[in-house]
Order: structure tokens, then sequence, then C-alpha cells
């Protein structure tokens, strides 16, 4: 039922607004009727919106219709105005009929009024339902060109007889043509791609002909130098007699084809990739207990041709090889009963009898309740993985046995220098089962003396990663040990990480004792050789010791005058036998050091002054020096640090190297002169130089001066620079000879000191 019309009354006279409304109550329009006399209150109303027709006198004492209609026209638009009013001229009329007037009624015949209104309100509604049958149409194509630009589809329309084309937004994007031109079939066959015409063409003709629906897929080029794939899908009807239309829709489909290639492009990789790991993909049903799905390569591996379709899982399961059919179906079934994951094992036979190795992995599906859907997975075609991993346990089991064999002791350690194999040599050398051997505290084997020394070498040296080598004792099955050198070398994999230690052990216990036995003949024979030189030193030694005898006998007979006078002096007496003891001490000092150049004793290392070293040399060489008129000159650098090393041993070499010198001199007319030097270089290292201006080196042999037996001298020996350069190298120094400018020879030699040994 319709609610009262609301009526708004633009009247200045309260009667005629009553009259007019008793008027339409009388016709049967129920209305609430508002009055107002004032523009205030007129706007107020329509801003306020509550009003269905609006009935205006012409003229009011502050207003007039003409400025009421213009006034309700710029506010509601779409509300009936109707002027009703005692006089209204042509001209006024005409006027108001051309703002907007819905119509005009004269006061004077009323009886149009209800009428009027009823047709202005039916025609209001009907604007109304138009209006909002456009706006739903306007939203329906709005919603229609957003959906078709979302789904790249379009729409078009083609007379077929007339030649025709409508496109909808969404086709002209797909074509990449301007709104502004007019699409033809002419432009839409330069558009298609040449390989692509004589198809479409040929499509057209037929379902012209046939009148039939067409479904057409092709390729277009677009401006830009890209290609689309379109697919037009039109029906066709025939409004009316001779004309034939065809409406339709337009799919961009190039993402579809292209992520369709993409996927076929995958699909042939990942055979390939099957094909060449020989690895098929599968999925079993559980519920129905049969294959699903099998790729190519599963075919293959199962030796089935995927031409006579999926064979059924008992037809699969009878070429299992009989001892692996119980364990295959147990794992499956647990698999399917836990809805777990699983791995077997197991060998097929081929149709020709050929029996293939076969790794299968699983893997559940569950839906979104839980339950298992299907079970999907790999097999993997291992025949030749397993025989290369028999091959390899074969030639293991032969290295082993060849390992056995061999004498050395051979190990096989873990990155950890965990024990993984020991061969049989190391057993019978200890005599220990595998167990034991593997089982034993590392202390066990070694000599406890070289134990804490092992243990810091080993992790040293195994720090590296790099080869190395290391001497120590181990303890034989019968409590003695015996001195074996190991040798170390890591295995690494393709990237470079250790896995292994290789380490072979040789026995070099009689080396040992044969370096020993030479070490031993080297220390007879330098002490030898020290006895030689001392005996050509015999008169030099003499007079060295006479002199401070000599000075005792003389401050001794000195002491005694002045004790034996008439009176005494004690304090002359006190001077001579302090010089006695000067004198007796100095002899005792040089009688201890040719007592200790004689004795024959092991070598004893410790830290010495080797200025002091050098000086004690000359005092014990000046008798030599001064019989051959030679000058002795020493360049010693000061505070030198001290060297670890044999007193005796080094007290030899500047011996051997001095007189060296002074034989060189003995011949030689003019200057005669041995210069010995010391200071300290780089790296913590001392050098030390002995200089004469005698003969020089030998010419063109030179490189023999260290040869054993090697000598220029008539009555030499041809081993004093040999034990000499023995003794440097063993204190981890060098020795070597050079021109001396202008004539004569040095002879060099480097010791390391404490800081540098630290």
């Amino acid at each position: 039922m319709r609610q009262p019309l609301r009526i708004l009354s633009l009247e200045d006279d309260p009667r005629d607004s009553e009259l007019i409304h008793g008027l339409l109550e009388a016709e049967g329009i129920a209305c609430e009727m508002t009055r107002v006399d004032s523009q205030p209150g007129f706007r107020a109303l329509l801003e306020e919106g509550a009003v269905d027709l609006i009935l205006s006198d012409y003229s009011l004492p502050s207003f007039d219709g003409l400025s009421a209609l213009k006034l309700a026209m710029s506010i509601r638009p779409d509300l009936p105005f109707i002027l009703v009013s005692g006089a209204l001229g042509e001209e006024v009329a005409i006027e108001a009929l051309k703002i907007g007037v819905t119509d005009y009624v004269l006061k004077t015949r009323l009886s149009r009024l209800a009428p009027s209104v009823l047709r202005a309100i039916r025609e209001a509604d009907e604007r109304a339902e138009r209006k909002h049958a456009e706006g739903a149409l306007r939203r329906n194509e709005a919603y229609l060109a957003e959906a078709q630009t979302l789904s790249h589809t379009g729409s078009f329309g083609w007379n077929v007889t007339s030649g025709e084309i409508y496109w909808s937004d969404e086709t002209y994007n797909i074509f990449g043509l301007d709104r502004s031109i007019k699409p033809t079939m002419e432009f839409v066959f330069q558009r298609i791609h040449p390989e692509d015409r004589d198809t479409v063409q040929r499509a057209l003709d037929r379902v012209i002909d046939e009148n039939l629906d067409f479904n057409i897929e092709h390729r277009v080029l677009m401006p830009d130098g890209g290609v689309k794939y379109i697919l037009a899908l039109a029906r066709p009807s025939r409004p009316s007699p001779g004309i034939l239309e065809y409406v339709g829709a337009v799919m961009d489909v190039t993402a579809t084809r292209q992520s369709e290639a993409k996927l076929r492009e995958s699909e042939a990789y990942l055979a390939e990739a099957q094909r060449l790991s020989h690895t098929g993909s599968w999925a079993w049903n559980p519920a129905t207990g049969e294959n699903r799905y099998w790729s190519d390569e599963c075919f293959r591996l199962m030796g089935f041709d995927p031409a006579g379709g999926m064979p059924p899982f008992e037809t699969v399961a009878q070429r299992f090889h009989s001892d692996d059919q119980p364990i295959f179906a147990e794992k499956l079934e647990r698999a399917r009963r836990e809805r777990t994951e699983f791995e077997v094992d197991y060998r097929i036979t081929h149709p020709g009898g050929e029996i293939r190795n076969i790794h299968a992995v699983g893997h559940p599906v569950l839906g979104p309740s839980g339950d298992l859907v299907e079970i999907v997975g790999t097999a993997i075609d291992v025949t030749e993985r397993k025989q290369a991993e028999d091959n390899i346990r074969q030639r293991e089991n032969e290295l082993r046995h060849i390992l056995d064999f061999a004498p050395q002791q051979v190990a096989v350690l873990g990155p950890d220098y965990r024990r993984i194999y020991i061969n049989q040599a190391v057993l019978d050398y200890f005599g220990l089962t595998l167990e034991e051997c593997l089982s034993l505290d590392r202390s066990w084997f070694f000599h406890p003396d070289d134990y804490e020394r092992i243990k810091s070498e080993t992790q040293s040296k195994f720090s590296t990663g790099l080869p190395h080598e290391v001497e120590y004792r181990l303890r034989r099955k019968d409590g003695t040990y015996r001195w074996f050198l190991f040798r170390y070398n890591p295995l690494r994999d393709e990237q470079g990480r250790l896995r292994r230690w290789y380490a072979a052990g040789t026995d070099i216990e009689d080396r040992k004792e044969a370096e020993e036995l030479l070490r031993q003949a080297q220390a007879n024979l330098a002490h030898v050789n020290r006895l030689t030189t001392m005996g050509e030193l015999t008169a030099s030694i003499a007079h060295e010791v006479n002199q401070p005898i000599a000075a005792s006998l003389t401050n001794a007979r000195t002491c005694l005058r002045w004790l034996h006078g008439d009176t005494p002096n004690l304090e002359e007496a006190r001077e001579a036998a302090t010089r006695i003891v000067q004198d007796q001490t100095r002899a005792g000092e040089i009688i201890s050091r040719i007592r200790l150049l004689f004795k024959k004793d092991t070598s004893q290392r410790e830290l010495v002054d080797i200025n002091e070293i050098i000086r004690e040399m000359i005092v014990l060489l000046r008798g030599e020096t001064t019989r051959y008129l030679i000058t002795l000159r020493t360049e010693l650098a000061e505070d030198l640090p001290q060297v670890m090393g044999d007193r005796v041993q080094l007290q030899q070499v500047m011996m051997n190297l001095m007189m060296n010198g002074i034989d060189a001199m003995v011949d030689v007319d003019g200057t005669r002169e041995l210069v010995i030097s010391s200071q300290r270089v780089k790296d913590g290292q001392l050098t030390l130089s002995v200089s004469d201006s005698g003969v020089g080196l030998p010419p063109e042999r030179a490189d023999h001066l260290f040869d054993a037996f090697f000598t220029t001298k008539a009555h030499g020996t041809g081993m004093g620079l040999r034990i000499s350069r023995s003794i440097v190298e063993s204190h981890g120094g060098r020795l070597w000879a050079g021109e001396n400018t202008p004539h004569g020879a040095s002879f060099y030699f480097t010791l390391p000191t404490i800081d540098a040994q630290a």
C-alpha cells in the first residue's frame, strides 16, 4: 500500500492550501501537505528531502513560482513541480515549461489538479524506475567489463551479411587496437599469424556455410612484435530472413598456452631426468590396492610396455624375486596402516629373464580429514650401483688381504683420529686381537718417554691436514720397544673435506742403531781431530803455559826478597804473592781448556757465549800467531745473545778454522792478518767469520773443500772442515767458504740464538 503523498505547498493563503488538500483527498489521493510561504522555508524542506510533490502559487509577497521552480530544479531536479495560480500568462507558462515545470493548473480550474497530480506521480515513478534500471545496466556493464578484463575475455558481434563488427573494450585490448578505429574482417586477418590464416579462413567458411557454432584458436601478431594466442567462440543467429550474425567471445589464452608449454617442457625435462637417472615415479591407491599412475621410466624399470596400459598390482608383484615379495608386502602394508613413509629394496625379473635391483621410496598423501588418499613415490634402478658396491667390497676384501700380508704396519684413521682399520702386521706386532687394538687407549702403544711428544706433534701436524711423518717407539708384545717411522696421508672428498687418514709404519730400529753408531763414530773422529790439532800445537801450548809459570817463579823470588830484608816489607810481599796466585790461575785455566779439548765425552748442550769461545781460542793459539808473525784482529759485536750448544764442539770449529787460516799464511810474503768477527743478523741468527790473507781457496776445487779426506795440506787428514760442518749443522747452522778480497779466504758459519730457538 502506497504511503500518503508528501506535498510541499508554496502558498501565502492558508485557505487555498486547505482547499487544494481537501480537493485531493476527495479525489482519493491520500496526502500530507506542508505549507510554506518564503524562500528559506522552501529551501529547508527541499534539502530535508521528505517531499514527493511540489504545488506552488505563482505570486507570493516575497517569492515567486518561477524562482521556486529554478531552486527546486537545482536541489531536486527529479521532483514533480506543478504551478497552481489564479492567473498565468502564456509567456510565463512557456518559460515555466522550458525550465522544467511538470504542469500548471489555474485555480479557476482546480478540477484538473487531481489528474495532473496523478500523472506527475506516475511519470516520476516511471523515471525513477528507468533511472534505477539504467543504473543497474551500467553496473552490470561495468561488472561485465571488469570480468572481461580480469579473465582476458572480450565479446563481439559480427554481422556476416553486412560485414559490420562490434567489439567490447576488452576485445580492443586483446587485439591492441585503438577504440576510435572501427574493426573489420580485413584488419582481423591482417593480425592473424600468417601460419594460421588459411586454417582460420577454412574454419569460418565451413561454419558459415553450415550455420554452425565455431570454436577457433589461432595466434595474433601484436603491434610490438609479440604473439598472442586467441580462442574465439561464437554462436550463429538470424534476426531476420537473409541476415546472419555471430555473437561470441574472444579469450586471450596466451598465459594458458605458455603455462602448458612450460609444463610440457618441465615434463620433458622430468622424463629425460628420470631416464638418465633411471628413476620412475608412481602412485598407488590404498583403497583399491591398484596402481594409479606410472611414469614412462617406471614402465621401463618394471619391464612393462606403456602401450599395454597400467598393469594390475598383483601382476607386477609376481615379477618380484621370491625372497623379496614378503618384505615388500610387509613394508607397503605398514605404510598403509600407519600412514608413514617407507623405503624398500627388491629385485624384479624382466620378461627376458634379466634381474634388476630396485630401490623404492613411498610417501603417504592424506586428505583434509587425515584419511590416506594415496601413496606416491619413486622407483630407482640401482642395479649398476649394487654391482659397483659389490665390486668395491670385493676389491676392499682383496686389498685387506694384500695389506694383511704386507710387512709394513698399515692403519686407517677417521678425521677424528679414531682407528677404523688395522692390518695383520699391526696385530701380530702388538699380540692383540682387532677388537683389543681398536679399543685400547693410545698411551698403551707408545714408549712413556715419547707419548707427550707424540701427542703434541700429532695434534700440530694433523691440524694442518697435510701429509706428514712421525718417528716414535712402539711397544712389542714381549714388552720391548722398537722405533717406527709412520707416514700419514689424508683422503678428502670432492668438497675438500677430510674423510680419512692412511698411515703406514716402517720398522727403523736398525736404522736408529746405525745412526747411533754413526754418531759415535763421528764423535770419535772429532775427538781424534782435536787430538791431532792439539798435537800440532804442542809448542804453542807449552809457550802459553810457560809464561804464567815463569811469571809465578819471578814473583815468588820477589816475595822472598821482600820477606828476608832487615825490615820485611809485608805489603810488597803480599802484592807479589797475589801476582803468583793470578799467574797460577791463568796457567790452570789454560790447562783446563786443554784437558777439556783432550777429553772424550758425550755431547752436552748448554748456554754459551760465542764471543767468550772466540777469546779462549785466541789465547790458546796466540803462540802460533806470534810464531808466524800473524796479526790477529777481532770485530766482535757486543751484547750478543747466547747460543745453546756444546762448548767443546764449538771450540773445535773455531780452532779448526783459525788453524786453517794460520796455515794458509805461513808461506805468504807481505801482510799476514787473521780477522775474526761476530755479528747478529736477521731471524735471530749469529754469523761468525774467520778471514785470512793467505793463498786463498784452491782454484776450481772449492766445491770439494768440505768433502771427507780432501786437503790442500801436505800432512793434513782432510777431516777438519768436514767435521766442522757436521758440528755446525747439528747445531742448526750452516758453514760455507768464500774469497777474501783482495787475497785470502773467508769461512763463515751461522748459529741460531736462544731467541730464535724459542
